[in-house]
């Protein structure tokens, strides 16, 4: 199966973060993703003459960490998180992944949402999807992504997106019942010396034992320094869309649909109090 055929077997509806209400709340972005693993489902069970999926474009407008479960358990946790909110980042808890990762202007967090039940994805294979998916997004520069784990990037992981030896991205999956969402990070441009220096201060703050990553901002580089070419955020969505647009149907999604506000008042008093937790 390619990502191809997982594009063409869903009819996608897109759902972009400007035009969220709630935009200036980190919290609301994580709160949709938690909503959309039950919406998903939902829009099937209602709308069966086709498969529905959700592509959520995500860049968060206010610099932020999206902390993993494993950062909770560093050994001086608040004085770590302490750190971050005096660097000026907002400090959040996501419900999938394993560590910090970054979000700045220069990233783009792109999730695909689907129903695991009308469409069954192994985990390695959901990972497969977004690999090939980011693949095909760069195919005008003939740039080939690879996806293995460099251990001394932050956040690493078995699907990192690699590019010439270094890392761009990331790859994290949660699956609900019979929802699955596949997230990335993708760093399009920007400082990322600097925001790998942060996490590794980070880590050495909070005393993280031999189990946290020793992180090297040597083996982490931006998009646009892989092309060589400046490129924006936006102009990444774009060619991200492109590629939905050239193998199926998509169209707009509507933040304030009522079955979907629904869930999401369901899920951001869970997903705040999961912020609260982490406060220093």
């Amino acid at each position: 199966m390619t990502a191809f055929d997982y594009i063409e077997n869903h009819h996608w509806h897109v759902f972009d973060e400007k035009h969220n209400p709630h935009q200036d709340s980190g919290n609301s972005a994580l709160a949709y993703q938690d909503s959309f693993l039950r919406y998903v489902p939902f829009l099937n069970q209602n709308q069966s003459s086709k498969n529905n999926a959700i592509l959520h474009f995500y860049p968060l407008q206010k610099e932020a960490i999206l902390l993993g479960s494993k950062d909770t358990r560093l050994k001086d946790v608040f004085s770590a998180n302490q750190f971050l909110v005096d660097s000026g980042y907002d400090v959040l808890l996501r419900p999938h992944g394993g560590l910090a990762v970054v979000n700045e202007p220069g990233i783009l967090n792109v999730g695909l949402v689907s129903d695991n039940q009308r469409y069954p994805l192994s985990i390695d294979l959901a990972y497969e999807q977004m690999v090939q998916l980011v693949q095909q997004s760069l195919s005008q520069w003939n740039i080939k992504v690879e996806s293995y784990e460099i251990p001394d990037s932050y956040c690493p992981g078995r699907y990192d997106l690699v590019i010439d030896g270094l890392k761009i991205g990331g790859i994290a999956q949660r699956r609900f019942k019979t929802g699955i969402t596949t997230a990335a990070y993708i760093s399009v441009n920007g400082d990322q010396d600097a925001r790998a220096e942060l996490i590794r201060d980070y880590y050495l703050i909070g005393q993280g034992d031999e189990t946290y990553p020793k992180v090297n901002p040597n083996v982490m580089t931006t998009l646009e320094k892989v092309i060589g070419e400046a490129i924006t955020v936006s102009d990444y969505q774009r060619y991200l869309l492109e590629v939905f647009k050239r193998f199926s149907t998509v169209e707009v999604g509507d933040f304030n649909q009522t079955d979907l506000e629904g869930f999401y008042q369901q899920s951001f008093p869970k997903v705040f109090q999961r912020t609260l937790s982490v406060q220093p």
